[in-house]
């Protein structure tokens, strides 16, 4: 489970652009007090049972399949109010995180599960916009994953050699952004800027 919570920290979270430039250390009590906190929220629940509500459940991809311009238009309608025009996401002024990034440099990386369609399309269309869960349409949910997912963000922290031969060998089988050309940009280049905090020295 400490694997399971640090692989979050390294690609959902993206900790490479935290203060301290990287994930808790390996025995840092961040990783026990979470685990707490998840036998704490299972309280009462039966091991190892399927619970009503739990989880993003997965629904197919579309038969009009997906598509990043119809993507945009829900994007606009329902997300940008929170995340941001340019997807920048909105911060208090000492620098909490309210709405996170969804691209650019401090939003989760190409490793992450959010950057495959189909898991993005599930978490949309179970939990978002914030507080209307469930309104969006299985195609709106595809589509503005695919427009979130169609935008550059840090790179994929496990690469090795180039983007094609990491799309190659980790990102097939899957509906996925990583490696393809858009607009003339190589998806999985990463995107480039400072972060937010000054890194630990």
């Amino acid at each position: 489970m400490t694997d399971r919570i640090r692989g979050c920290f390294i690609n959902s979270m993206n900790a490479q652009d935290s203060p301290s430039g990287g994930p808790p250390p390996p025995n840092s009590p961040i990783y026990s007090d979470l685990q707490m906190y998840f036998a704490w929220l299972a309280k009462g629940a039966p091991v190892g049972a399927k619970l009503a509500g739990g989880g993003f459940p997965p629904f197919a991809e579309p038969a009009a399949g997906y598509d990043p311009g119809r993507g945009k238009a829900v994007f606009e309608q329902y997300c940008a109010a929170c995340h941001g025009n340019g997807g920048q996401g909105a911060r208090q002024p000492n620098g909490a995180v309210v709405y996170p990034p969804l691209w650019g440099p401090h939003s989760y990386n190409w490793n992450a599960g959010m950057a495959v369609l189909p898991l993005a399309a599930a978490f949309i269309k179970a939990n978002m916009p914030y507080e209307e869960a469930n309104t969006l349409t299985d195609q709106q949910a595809w589509d503005v994953a695919a427009y979130i997912n169609s935008q550059e963000r840090p790179k994929d922290p496990t690469q090795i050699g180039t983007v094609a031969q990491t799309a190659a060998k980790s990102f097939t089988g899957f509906p996925t952004y990583y490696g393809k050309t858009v607009d003339g940009h190589l998806l999985g280049s990463g995107s480039s800027g400072s972060g937010p905090f000054p890194k630990s020295k």
